[in-house]
């Protein structure tokens, strides 16, 4: 597992570099991905939130049960390299979202409702898909990632200066008393699960 980093952590504000060729290399960083991903309880993770300034994505947004909720599994993990959209709905509507590298952080963003995104599958395949509902936020706010922008840069400037201060409140928190899982600051320095904390 490789831990997470946290916003303001530079990586995360650059931009993303499209992936060549499909090498182990690269293989090993989705299984990476997903290992943080399942970890850390997410249902999204993009490459710069490992470190790594390349276009790819993983989503796992579980089975939903018949109690309407989800179980997650390492089965249901979905991996998208260099993925791009290629079209979005006219229709926006608003969805809760929260993000790894601002854990505890949740707020309200207005995306279009659908999307088709083109990517490459870990075998070389060129696919597209269209998505709607919570798959379309979650391709959007993890395409996003690849483009060095954070969901708070999608609220409007009253309320992204809120989630900024709580932001602030929650990332000195974590800094004090360690997060849910690994997760690295703005100086690089690892601060460990609370869980494991000695």
């Amino acid at each position: 597992m490789r831990p997470i980093l946290l916003h303001p952590h530079p990586t995360l504000k650059q931009t993303s570099q499209p992936v060549a060729s499909i090498t182990p290399a690269i293989l090993s960083i989705l299984e990476d991905m997903q290992t943080s991903l399942l970890r850390a309880d997410g249902i999204g993770l993009a490459a710069p939130q490992i470190g790594h300034n390349t276009r790819l994505i993983i989503l796992n947004l579980g089975t939903e049960t018949e109690d309407g909720n989800r179980t997650y599994s390492p089965n249901t993990t979905e991996f998208f390299i260099n993925p791009e959209i290629i079209w979005a709905s006219e229709t926006i509507a608003s969805r809760q979202e929260g993000c790894l590298s601002l854990p505890g952080l949740w707020a309200d963003v207005e995306r279009p409702t659908e999307v088709k995104v083109r990517y490459q599958t870990r075998d070389g395949e060129t696919k597209e898909e269209h998505a709607s509902g919570l798959k379309a936020t979650a391709f959007q706010h993890e395409i996003d990632h690849l483009d060095g922008i954070l969901f708070i840069e999608r609220l409007t400037r009253t309320r992204r200066t809120l989630a900024e201060n709580k932001w602030k409140k929650l990332r000195a928190d974590i800094m004090k008393n360690g997060a849910d899982f690994d997760v690295i600051d703005n100086t690089n320095s690892l601060i460990k699960n609370i869980n494991s904390r000695t």
